[in-house]
Order: structure tokens, then sequence, then C-alpha cells
């Protein structure tokens, strides 16, 4: 794995940007702790998640981990989200050394516009009242079941407040989409790189229930109104991955979406470039100086 920088010197040119796969791996953090730091559970599965694709080191030119840095810091520096993104990186590209990067568009302190709802009170309302004194699989199980509710609270919200939160949040993750995008023109052509990018349940679905398309018989659906579209929301280090491909003449091709959870939808499904777009601006509209 040659594993050079992802952004160090390569332009756009006629000579760049044929055959280019970039993948990016939207990554929910891992198993957290109460003060919001990633639990060695969560590092444990984590690491078995990554494993468990069987990529080889030779699958990716390059490993590029990236994400958000917010909250306590762990083992390794890095926020929770981060350091996820840090762990799933090793396990594929083995000892080759990585140029881990903030990626703060994913960071959601960052975020203009107040979420129309208190996250906090709704996910420990719903939470065991014993929650401390459960095994590290029972806590799991009764963050999921708080999570689900917490997100399918913010999906049911219908004020122009909660429209104008969701499309901020996907406009975070859109932009990221469309950085890989404009950056797949720019890489040395037959490059195949990965982006593990770190970011945050609750959050990260909201890119697919904004811009993703899928099939279903002969009809295209866009987005989702309910979270058992989509398998339900996405578990602590599970991931879904949207992949940049361009051609041998450097055309971007569909911009596929495949979960890693063979338990989800599998086939038929690719996000819609022109509402990365459209999120993706309106996102840097809110976000310039």
């Amino acid at each position: 794995m040659n594993n050079t920088s992802l952004e160090g010197g390569a332009k756009e040119n006629k000579e760049n940007g044929k055959n280019v796969t970039i993948v990016v791996k939207m990554l929910r953090h891992g198993e957290r702790d109460k003060e919001t730091r990633l639990t060695d559970y969560g590092r444990q599965v984590t690491r078995e998640k990554a494993q468990r694709l069987g990529y080889s080191p030779e699958a990716f030119d390059a490993v590029k981990p990236v994400g958000s840095n917010v909250g306590p810091k762990g083992l390794t520096r890095f926020g929770r989200a981060l350091e996820t993104a840090e762990i799933y990186a090793g396990e594929i590209a083995g000892d080759e050394a990585f140029n881990t990067r903030l990626q703060e568009v994913l960071n959601y302190t960052t975020f203009k516009t107040k979420a129309p709802y208190n996250h906090v009170e709704i996910y420990n309302s719903h939470l065991h009242a014993d929650f401390d004194s459960l095994t590290d699989i029972e806590k799991s199980k009764a963050a999921k079941k708080a999570q689900t509710a917490t997100l399918s609270h913010l999906l049911s919200l219908n004020s122009p407040e909660a429209e104008a939160y969701r499309r901020e949040v996907a406009g975070a993750y859109a932009y990221v989409v469309d950085h890989y995008m404009r950056m797949a023109h720019r890489l040395h052509s037959g490059s195949r790189v990965l982006i593990p990018a770190g970011g945050h349940g609750g959050h990260m679905e909201l890119l697919l229930q904004q811009a993703l398309v899928r099939k279903e018989g002969d009809h295209e659906i866009s987005g989702f109104s309910d979270l058992s579209e989509i398998g339900g929301d996405i578990d602590p280090s599970e991931a879904f991955n949207v992949t940049i491909a361009t051609d041998e003449e450097g055309k971007m091709g569909p911009l596929m979406v495949k979960f890693d959870e063979l338990t989800r939808p599998q086939i038929g499904m690719h996000l819609d470039p022109v509402r990365i777009k459209e999120l993706r601006d309106y996102y840097v509209s809110l976000h310039e100086e």
C-alpha cells in the first residue's frame, strides 16, 4: 500500500482523474461511556467489524481516516468518532502509517441551526434505569433502543425549524461527499482510496433521508420516512459506503451506496448528485464568513 498523501499536490489535469475510486465509509463511532469516551468494548467491536470485511492491504493505494473530533479525547488523543475511524483504518491498512485528519464539518457543535429537540433529555428518557449495572452487550442493546427512539422523534418533526436542522446536518455529510468527488479529478489515474469518515449516530442517517435514491421493483424512491426502510438507525461501529468512481475518460459515475451490514438493503441504491450539491451549497451558505 503506497498510502501517499491524498491531497499532497495532485492537481486536476488531463492526466489525472481517470479510473479513480474513492470509497467514503461513513462510520458511526463505537460504543461510548456516559462521559462520551469510546469504551474498550467499542474499540473491540470496531476492530472486529473492520476485520469481517476481509479487505486485503492491497485493496487500496491509500487509507485516510478523517472525522469529527468532538468530545473527550481517548487513547489516541482523538474524540470518539475520529478514534473509531483511526482504529478502522489501522485494521485495514495494517502497519502502514496514515495521516489521521480532522473533518470539522462532521462535528455537531459547529452546526449553526439549533436542534429542534433536546437530544440528551429524549435519549435518557428511553435509557434503562439501571444502565450502569448492565453488561457491555446489555448496554449496547439499551443504547440502541434509546438512539432509535431519539432519531425517530427527530424524523417525525414537521416544523420549518426541524427541516432546516435536518438539511444542515445532511449538508455537512454532503459536503464531505462533494469534497471527495472534486478530489477524484485531482488524483493520479487508477488510484484506489478508502476514507473511513468518523461521524455520529442520529446525524449520518440524515444524508440518506435527504439524498438516497433506491429502487423497489420498477420504481425509484427518494429518501425515506421511517428508519425501517433502511433497516433501522446506524449502529455503533457500523458504516455505509459511498463509492465515488470515474471512468476511463474521467467522467463521474453514480454515487453508489452500500451498507456493510448484510441485513440491510444491499442493491439499487445511490445518492442523487443534484441533491448532494443542493445540500452542500445550503451548508456552505450557513457557514460562510
